[in-house]
């Protein structure tokens, strides 16, 4: 250890060597004291939201820090985004949304520091399936001014509450969202009671979570709708994600090649979704073995039902024209927990639909009557007859609202039952 000493006491050069060391060391410190004093501010002074794409405020969130934007104009990248409305093809509406960047906004009087980015890729995970995210920093905000930015998140999403949500869920792991007009119970031609049976239900089920995660059972629910082409199944699929006020997500099997493409589209599903599969049959029965391309039926069976499966309340509604070609370990209880068969058109339900909606139209009855004279009478064959009368001469805008309007009657002496109602 003397040579150590003597050398460093009498060579100049490790002297001034060990003092650069040193004074860089001490500038490394100081420079680095300045963030650490705002990380430490950040993080007592500062609250952070997230959201992310698949969350169904996403959209909300999206719009209300755009236009809350501090530097004029809104943030420096705007994309543009388009919403078309199938009520009116020619219809489209186009806005300004942030894109990825980085800005500020003020957001009830809070000063927020936004920032729009993609989520971080998980390990193997394909760089197309990467959705957004956006966080915002809240500079000293209260729980309560939380609380007043996610209502008023929630007051912008009720903007279209009268208009169905639609998200076309594709390989990518992305969507591409249309709006429809939510669809009332009263448009249905079904039986009595049949659709109040099958909302009951769902709302039973979404109002079940601690039940369900007491016992140890995922929080999924499955529906296995199943009859004749035209009886009202994607119908009833619809007006279901409009009581429940859902969004619909739609899987097209038909466009998927591959478990990892069914993956991929299942995971661009959003929150708090219903979730339709429709002819699931066609999916699988022209797969002879294993080593055959497309979808295999282990993969589709993993994704409703297996670990990688959503437990978020998620609902999932599958139609098929031929129950009997499905295998029996996809519709088995605990995969599909409620099995309806939408039945043929009857003459009563025929009836009623038309009193109700076609009120106007003097040869109703007459158009029943032919429609049941056929072999397989269905709802679909009655409405394009329907539409083939003279009935928009004779009905009026309030007329036509307030027969759509009106409640189903019980037909035959039935009871209906009352709807639940929600706490």
């Amino acid at each position: 250890m003397d040579w150590i000493e003597n050398t460093i006491r009498e060579s100049p050069i490790v002297q001034g060597g060990l003092t650069l060391m040193i004074a860089g060391w001490i500038g490394y410190q100081a420079r680095a004291i300045p963030s650490r004093v705002m990380s430490v501010l950040r993080t007592r002074c500062t609250r952070v939201i997230e959201v992310r794409e698949s969350s169904p405020l996403y959209d909300a969130w999206l719009a209300l820090v755009t236009e809350s934007a501090v530097r004029r104009g809104g943030p420096r990248t705007l994309e543009v985004r388009s919403m078309t409305d199938d009520y009116d093809e020619r219809a489209a509406a186009s806005d300004y949304a942030a894109g990825a960047d980085t800005f500020w906004s003020r957001i009830h009087g809070r000063w927020c520091k936004v920032e729009v980015s993609q989520e971080s890729p998980s390990k193997g995970e394909p760089s197309l399936i990467r959705r957004f995210v956006i966080r915002v920093e809240v500079l000293f905000g209260s729980r309560a001014d939380l609380s007043a930015l996610l209502l008023a998140a929630k007051a912008r999403a009720n903007v279209v509450q009268n208009r169905q949500m639609v998200d076309l869920c594709n390989k990518y792991g992305s969507t591409s969202t249309i709006t429809l007009p939510k669809r009332h119970p009263s448009t249905l031609c079904l039986p009595d009671g049949m659709f109040e049976g099958v909302r009951d239900r769902v709302v039973e089920f979404m109002d079940s979570r601690e039940d369900y995660e007491r016992v140890g059972v995922p929080w999924r629910f499955g529906i296995l709708l199943y009859g004749e082409p035209g009886t009202g199944k994607t119908s009833m699929a619809h007006t279901l994600a409009s009581e429940t006020n859902r969004r619909l997500a739609v899987i097209p099997l038909a466009d998927l090649r591959s478990d990892e493409e069914l993956f991929s589209a299942f995971e661009g599903v959003r929150d708090d979704a219903i979730v339709l599969i429709e002819d699931v049959d066609c999916a699988f029965h022209q797969r002879d073995s294993e080593d055959a391309e497309g979808i295999t039926f282990s993969g589709f069976l993993n994704c409703i039902d297996g670990v990688i499966a959503a437990q978020n309340g998620r609902i999932l509604i599958m139609s098929t024209n031929h129950i009997d070609r499905l295998d029996p370990a996809l519709i088995r209880p605990g995969r599909v927990d409620l099995k309806l068969e939408v039945p043929l058109l009857s003459k009563v339900a025929a009836t009623d639909y038309v009193d109700r909606l076609f009120a106007h139209v003097p040869a109703r009855h007459d158009v029943v009557r032919e429609v049941m004279g056929g072999q397989r009478p269905t709802s679909a064959i009655l409405i394009n007859r329907l539409m083939r009368e003279p009935w928009r001469r004779h009905a009026t805008p309030a007329s036509s609202e307030q027969s759509c309007m009106q409640p189903r009657t019980a037909v035959r002496g039935c009871q209906r039952r009352p709807r639940r109602s929600r706490t």
